[in-house]
């Protein structure tokens, strides 16, 4: 998924370009269905779509997609561990196929409301032909279907997995969820090492405290807005969405009592306090600590030191963001035929 915002971030640079998405994969590769890699003319490249194994060979055909400005589907075969196959040998034990489409004027002007609406926490489905190259259409829950279809517009549930659907025309579908958001509360110096690894993650990040002297850029460089204020000035300012992730580590056992207190009944995807499970009880005045609320937080790796514990707490909250959609939001919703 974070090569899809990457991609979405310099979408609108003007200067040709060729998207490549991974739509189907047979066996074991090192990237899923919805991987995408955006080509420009010059040679830039950003995303992946393998451990790079088989990108040079596929530049040989987005130059002819460059050239011929037609869509194309290839398919490269994984299994072989010599040289016979196309000429890598990568021995992974799969197949994937690659749809390579030019972007035109109008696939730009969709994929810029595809952002704006996830930029509103809206998820979108993506539906391309894999039958007739080059056509697609974008739904979103509330609004009209846009895109460049003809025909019917397939029975379609929201699931988090991208894939080809089953029956035919062939339809690939592809889920974009809004990016998820970590909002740290506790600007310490070992909430540096968390905010470095969530950005480089794929999460946009919010750092919020009291404390002017830690909640400064040049402490988190790369953090997408830091809030300065006590916990009720703070809370006031978020809109919280069912894809944020809070994470509690002021060190200070009032704020954090203020901030958990008021967190609590949010609808958001994960809820993380440090420190043992005994001192959130205390936050929460004695009561049980609901399963839900990840404390002690950070994956069980016996992590010490403050990058270890960055480490385990990622671990944690990547899980928790790959569990199926369904699971943990509910937001299912069908376009009829």
């Amino acid at each position: 998924m974070e090569d899809f915002y990457q991609i979405l971030d310099v979408l609108d640079q003007p200067e040709e370009k060729v998207l490549a998405t991974i739509v189907r994969v047979k066996g074991s590769a090192y990237k899923k269905e919805g991987s995408s890699m955006l080509f420009f003319a010059d040679g830039r490249q950003f995303g992946m779509l393998t451990a790079g194994c088989l990108e040079t060979d596929l530049a040989i055909k987005v130059n002819e997609v460059f050239a011929k400005q037609e869509a194309m589907l290839v398919q490269y075969n994984l299994f072989d561990e010599d040289d016979l196959g196309w000429g890598q040998g990568a021995g992974c034990n799969g197949t994937i196929d690659i749809l390579i489409e030019p972007v035109t004027e109008k696939v730009q002007e969709d994929f810029q409301l595809v952002k704006t609406l996830l930029s509103q926490h809206k998820p979108v489905i993506g539906l391309k032909k894999l039958d007739d190259l080059g056509e697609y259409i974008f739904i979103e829950e509330e609004g009209e279907p846009f895109g460049n279809w003809s025909g019917r517009v397939p029975v379609i549930e929201f699931t988090s997995k991208s894939g080809v659907m089953s029956g035919a025309p062939t339809v690939f579908q592809q889920t974009v969820q809004p990016k998820p958001r970590l909002i740290v509360f506790g600007a310490g110096p070992d909430a540096i090492p968390l905010v470095s690894l969530a950005t480089d993650t794929g999460f946009s990040v919010v750092v919020c405290d009291w404390r002017e002297t830690y909640c400064q850029k040049k402490y988190f460089p790369r953090a997408e807005e830091l809030l300065l204020g006590f916990p009720p000035k703070l809370l006031k300012q978020i809109s919280f969405s069912p894809y944020d992730f809070v994470v509690v580590m002021t060190h200070h056992f009032q704020r954090d009592q203020e901030i958990v207190k008021k967190v609590l009944n949010k609808n958001i995807r994960y809820l993380g306090v440090l420190g043992p499970r005994e001192r959130t009880k205390r936050l929460l005045k004695g009561e049980d600590v609901p399963n839900w609320i990840y404390s002690p937080m950070g994956a069980a790796i016996g992590a010490k030191g403050p990058v270890e514990i960055a480490v385990s707490v990622m671990a944690e909250m990547i899980e928790v963001w790959r569990k199926p959609i369904h699971e943990r939001v509910e937001l299912l919703w069908t376009i009829p035929d």
